[in-house]
């Protein structure tokens, strides 16, 4: 008991106001004064009363924020310093030792500081009772603990974590001192030596390690020289079966004392595989004469950074490399993967990695050793040891530059449906179909024109890689009747420029210089309808990839002229049946299976005196009277289970006016769904 504790409980018996009864070894108030502000607690004597007003608060209690005198005016109670969460708890704590007689007692809760600061306290009461028996005064002395509290929970987390972390690894660790005793073990040495935790506490390394056991002392004075120390040894289990490990050794500081930190991974599956990898390179010998003549490399790398390569077959000297320089380390298998592509093959692997793939296939540019770049094919495959961790990646690489020239042809179709699909703006189209066309090799420059059904000539809309000059002279092909006619034959024409100019008699400026050219004819519904002119700055002819590649984008020309001319017609019929919706002078209105209201026509709105927004939405039988709301109803179901068409409940308009009208419901579809389409003649009174 602290002499604070000591002077307070010797005030118990006292009588009258406890600073007019000072212990012993204090001669005034002024030595209590000083005393009180000393010590690293605050006093606080509370009356046993409700919100335990306070009679004396001793001056250090201003490390909380507050004054003396806050307190001893009543300004602040006792509880309005307890933490809101903790008040509950500290009046059970109060009561229920007042109420078992209790003179001495310890809570601990939370307090907050004048400036809204939590801290935590141990506040240690002594209960002074009165003549009658019943408590006068409760004694606080309150010692901030805060610190404390939280150093305790720290040290509680470290040891947790260092036990989750202790037991969360599956490799073998013990814990040992310089002499070889066993201190502590995890649970993977437990399940891979097949030992109770027991057991093993009991052992020594010579029980466990076959081959460096008997020589512990040798070996710890080597870690405490080094500091840390790896080796491959034999460790035995208990049924008696040895297994090989890789043991890294470490000096570590554990529970005050220098200790040995041995952590031993059991290596069998990579003995194993390095086993069958020889192997496999023996066979390869064999199969390397096959593969050499074939198109397909094969390779073996590790996924360290930039992917060194330990073995890949002789013809990669396809790409222009020698096998050995990579085997050598000269060059990795990073150094050909064409720079703009070697992130993308980065995250396609740790993604597929990541999403428990064992293999997958991607493709991406290489660099030859002469600077061509071509295009791969890779199928990879991903060996993970026991943790899960990437321990090689082997598979195939294959030449698909060619074939994805091929699909250049598909993925062109694909683009430009799916652009058209976004606009119906004709000009829009046509800026799109030029630029897929232009992404063809070798064209960078071009014109579509369309041809105008009034004047039957052909319409310059839209030009891209072609001088101002070319442009203006190029508006006036449509008037070269040669070129025309040979377009309305139906076959596109490759020539060099010059060739078509001639034939055409084309007028446009020398300087352009255009060389390689098209002119493609666009056919829609069987009619002439477009050409589409493409040309080269750079090249003199088109290759018959390129050619297939454009008639594909003429054809999709053609399929959009005759979807906008479609479009146009059913324009044309939809105004005619807005207009015949508009004008029919009985009620028109579609509802869904639920009742609401999707659409109206304007006679249905005038009598029923709503405007379409208001009715949009609503269900048709609030537009009935009250009493007949559930014989409407009754009325609208066997409508939708088809017993009737027939629906003759009247109408009640905004004013409250019946409308009396026999309405006929007949399924239909709406704006893609299915919906009942009403029509009713009203019976106006006069």
């Amino acid at each position: 008991m602290s002499i604070t504790e000591k002077s307070l409980q010797s005030k118990f018996t006292g009588k009258g106001h406890p600073e007019k009864e000072l212990p012993d070894f204090f001669e005034s108030k002024e030595e209590l004064k000083i005393f009180l502000e000393s010590i690293p607690q605050v006093i606080f004597i509370r009356k046993a009363e409700a919100g335990f007003p306070v009679e004396f608060a001793s001056a250090n209690v201003s490390f909380l924020g507050y004054e003396p005198a806050e307190f001893k005016t009543g300004k602040i109670l006792y509880v309005d310093i307890v933490h809101p969460e903790d008040l509950e708890a500290f009046n059970f704590g109060v009561i229920s030792n007042s109420e078992r007689g209790i003179k001495d007692y310890t809570l601990e809760y939370r307090v907050l500081t004048k400036n809204g600061n939590v801290r935590r306290v141990e506040d240690r009461t002594l209960i002074q009772y009165g003549k009658n028996g019943r408590i006068s005064r409760y004694f606080g002395i309150v010692s901030d603990i805060t610190t404390r509290r939280e150093l305790a929970e720290k040290l509680e987390q470290e040891e947790q974590k260092f036990n989750s972390l202790l037991n969360s690894n599956n490799s073998i660790i013990i814990i040992l001192d310089r002499n070889g005793k066993f201190l502590e073990v995890n649970e993977g040495a437990c399940t891979g030596l097949g030992y109770s935790r027991e057991e093993l506490l009991k052992l020594a390394p010579a029980n466990i390690d076959t081959r460096y056991g008997n020589q512990f002392s040798r070996q710890v004075k080597k870690i405490y020289q080094e500091g840390k120390i790896t080796f491959e040894t034999t460790y035995l289990k208990k049924d008696g079966i040895s297994i090989p490990v890789e043991v890294e050794a470490h000096v570590m500081d554990y529970e005050g004392k220098n200790t040995v930190l041995i952590v031993a991974r059991d290596i069998s599956a990579e003995k194993k595989i390095k086993r069958d990898i020889s192997h496999l390179l023996k066979v390869n010998k064999v199969l390397e004469l096959i593969i050499s003549s074939s198109p397909l490399v094969v390779f073996l790398s590790s996924p360290r950074e930039k992917r060194p390569v330990e073995f890949i077959t002789e013809n990669v000297i396809i790409f222009g490399y020698p096998a050995g320089a990579f085997t050598s380390g000269e060059l990795t298998y990073e150094n050909i993967i064409h720079p703009l592509d070697i992130e993308k093959v980065r995250d396609n692997l740790f993604r597929n990695y990541n999403e428990g793939r064992n293999d997958f296939f991607q493709e991406y540019r290489i660099l030859t050793a002469s600077g061509e770049v071509r295009w791969v094919n890779e199928q990879t495959f991903i060996h993970s040891d026991e943790k899960g961790d990437i321990d090689y990646l082997y598979g195939t690489v294959i030449d698909v530059t060619e074939k994805r020239q091929s699909s250049d042809f598909l993925r062109l179709r694909r683009d430009a449906g799916n652009a058209l699909a976004s606009t119906d703006e004709i000009q829009e189209i046509l800026r799109q179909l030029l630029d897929l066309a232009l992404e063809v090799e070798p064209l960078d420059s071009g014109c579509i024109y369309l041809m105008d059904e009034g004047s039957n000539e052909l319409r310059l809309k839209t030009c891209k890689g072609l001088s101002p000059a070319f442009v203006k002279a190029a508006s006036g092909f449509g008037k070269a009747q040669g070129l025309a006619n040979l377009l309305r034959i139906g076959k596109p024409v490759y020539r060099h420029y010059f060739e078509i100019k001639n034939m055409a008699s084309l007028e446009t400026p020398p300087e352009e210089k255009l060389r390689a050219a098209a002119f493609i004819p666009v056919f829609s519904g069987g009619r002439f309808a477009a050409v589409i002119q493409l040309s080269s700055h750079k090249a003199d002819e088109i290759s018959e990839t390129s050619r297939k590649q454009l008639e594909t984008i003429a054809l999709e020309l053609g399929n959009e002229i005759g979807r906008i001319r479609e479009k146009a017609e059913l324009h044309q019929t939809s105004s005619d049946f807005q207009g015949l919706f508009k004008s029919i002078k009985d009620f028109l209105f579609i509802v869904n299976y639920e009742g609401c209201i999707l659409h109206s026509n304007p006679a249905f709105r005038k009598h029923l005196a709503y405007t379409e927004k208001e009715l949009l939405g609503k269900n048709i039988l609030s537009f009935h009277p009250q009493n007949r709301v559930l014989e409407a109803a009754k009325n609208f179901s066997e409508i939708l289970e088809g017993k009737t068409s027939l629906y003759s409940v009247p109408f009640v308009s905004r004013e409250g006016a019946e409308i009396f009208a026999e309405t006929r419901f007949s399924r239909g579809s709406w704006k893609g769904q299915e919906v009942l389409i009403a029509l009713a003649r009203p019976r106006l009174t006069e």
